[in-house]
C-alpha cells in the first residue's frame, strides 16, 4: 500500500482550520515575545507588550502580500500559514529562556544572544520551508527587511 505524500501547496485542509491555526499562532506569538521583551527591556526605546507584537506579526502578513500578490489564493493561504509557523516556532524556542529567567536572571546581553540564535534558526528555517514551497527565494529577505525595517521604532 503506497502512503500519499503530503503536497504543502495542497490546500487539503478546511479553511477554517487554517485560520484558526494562523489566529493561534498569531496570539501565541504575541504573548510569548511580549513576556521575551521584559528580559530586554532596558534595549527597547518603547514599552514592548502583546498588542505591539500582535501588530508586528499582523504587519508581517501586510508587508508580504504585495510579494505574493500574483500567487493564486491557495497558496497565499499556505504561505501565510508555513510564515506564522516559523513565527510560533521561534516563540516555542524563547520558552526555555523564560523559564531560566523566572529562576535566575540572566545578563540582558545574555538574553539578546540566545534571541539571535533563535532568528537565525527561523531565517534558515523560512528559507527551507520557501523552497520546499517552491515559492521564490526573495521571501526570505523580505522577511528579513520588514523586521529591519521596524527595528529602528523599537530601539
Amino acid at each position: 500500500m503506497e502512503l500519499n505524500k503530503y503536497n504543502p501547496m495542497e490546500a487539503n485542509r478546511p479553511m477554517i482550520y487554517r485560520v484558526a491555526i494562523m489566529l493561534s499562532a498569531i496570539a501565541f506569538t504575541a504573548f510569548t515575545l511580549s513576556r521575551f521583551s521584559l528580559l530586554i527591556q532596558s534595549f527597547l526605546a518603547i514599552p514592548y507588550d502583546w498588542r505591539l507584537e500582535l501588530a508586528i506579526v499582523t504587519g508581517q502578513l501586510v508587508f508580504q502580500f504585495p510579494f505574493i500578490y500574483h500567487k493564486p489564493f491557495a497558496v497565499k493561504w499556505v504561505y501565510f500559514e508555513n510564515m506564522l509557523m516559523v513565527s510560533m516556532i521561534g516563540s516555542l524556542l524563547l520558552i526555555p529562556l523564560l523559564v531560566v529567567n523566572h529562576f535566575y536572571s540572566l545578563p540582558v546581553e545574555v538574553n539578546v544572544g540566545y534571541f539571535a540564535l533563535v532568528l537565525a534558526t527561523l531565517f534558515f528555517e523560512h528559507r527551507r520551508r520557501i523552497h520546499r514551497l517552491q515559492l521564490p527565494s526573495y521571501l526570505c529577505y523580505t522577511w528579513i527587511l520588514y523586521r529591519l525595517l521596524i527595528l529602528p521604532f523599537i530601539l
